[in-house]
């Protein structure tokens, strides 16, 4: 566990760095991966600033949306940064929170990944994903959209 998480916070550290000269080019999406094909529709999205400076921590909002027919139980949203359980989410109801990320300063990357290692700009932030279940207990995912955010 204490292996994942710190692979997991390395991943987090990674998708906002890259070594100088490299530009990644992301797409903001929202991505629907279910495993059963009820009349459930689950919508999460994260917002955040459009400009951040490096060094500074950032409010991320976040919302899960059922914007099916029927009630989604156990619903829980999870990132690098974060582990909530929702619990219920009912038919037109949306679930809302808040996450602060700290955007690392170069100096922070060097110390992880080496000398050459900066923040990139934009800093990407990936999605998170929601599990949920239908009242017959099946499961279905669903993934948010990415950030972008400019470095000022």
């Amino acid at each position: 566990m204490v292996a994942t998480i710190t692979l997991l916070m390395a991943v987090i550290l990674a998708s906002g760095c890259t070594q100088p000269n490299n530009q990644t080019n992301q797409q903001n999406s929202t991505t629907n991966v279910s495993k059963n094909t009820t009349a459930q529709e689950v919508v999460a999205i994260q917002s955040g600033p459009s400009t951040a400076h490096k060094g500074e921590n950032i409010t991320i909002k976040c919302s899960v949306t059922n914007k099916g027919n029927h009630t989604v139980f156990n619903v829980k949203a999870r990132s690098q940064s974060f582990d909530k359980t929702l619990g219920t989410i009912n038919p037109g109801e949306t679930e809302s929170f808040q996450s602060i990320l700290y955007i690392p300063t170069d100096q922070d990357v060097k110390k992880d990944f080496g000398p050459n290692a900066t923040v990139s700009n934009p800093f990407f932030i990936g999605g998170f994903v929601v599990t949920y279940q239908d009242a017959k207990g099946s499961e279905s995912t669903t993934n948010s959209n990415s950030l972008e955010i400019q470095l000022v």
